[in-house]
């Protein structure tokens, strides 16, 4: 969700114009930061009111679509900003990660991945339901008993490899 809403940056805007166009004033009297109030001037320059509104849902582009914002940029027909204007984006910062992507990765790096983090898959099997009843019970404290007892059976194995090793006399 969006910190202001489009209400909230005309207010801003208008507030800007009405005010001898003075964003120190206008950045003061809301307490913005001044790059977001600038980038809601031009935006609103470029695009009128339409050009503040915000979008409720997460807006996905197609490869197709970054590469040629990049290579607009690329090319220099647009600065960062620009083309965020130009195609309609938010803001140029989506810019700046399509670049990175492109000079690491070529074409590639603008492809659509799967959403959201990816998972970490979990190093050790993950512990059994608890038991629902006396018999689920036991299995599970037989299941535990065998681990204990491998677990064992395997330490006792390396204490005495390592009794081996020391009780082996050197050679002359």
């Amino acid at each position: 969700m969006t910190k202001y809403n489009q209400a909230f940056k005309q207010q801003v805007v208008d507030f800007y114009f009405t005010n001898h166009e003075s964003l120190s004033i206008t950045r003061k009297h809301f307490n913005l930061p001044p790059e977001t109030v600038r980038q809601w001037i031009v935006q609103f320059k470029h695009s009128g009111s339409s050009g503040l509104a915000v979008r409720h849902h997460k807006q996905t582009y197609s490869p197709e679509f970054k590469f040629n914002v990049v290579q607009s940029v690329l090319l220099g027909q647009f600065s960062g900003r620009g083309a965020a204007l130009h195609f309609g984006l938010s803001s140029s910062k989506m810019i700046s990660q399509w670049l990175k992507l492109f000079e690491k990765q070529g074409i590639n790096g603008l492809l659509s991945k799967s959403k959201g983090r990816q998972t970490m898959k979990p190093k050790y099997p993950k512990m059994p339901p608890k038991p629902k009843n006396r018999l689920e019970e036991l299995e599970l404290e037989n299941l535990r008993l065998r681990a204990e007892n491998d677990f064992l059976k395997k330490l006792d194995e390396i204490i005495k490899r390592e009794d081996r090793k020391r009780q082996k006399p050197s050679k002359p």
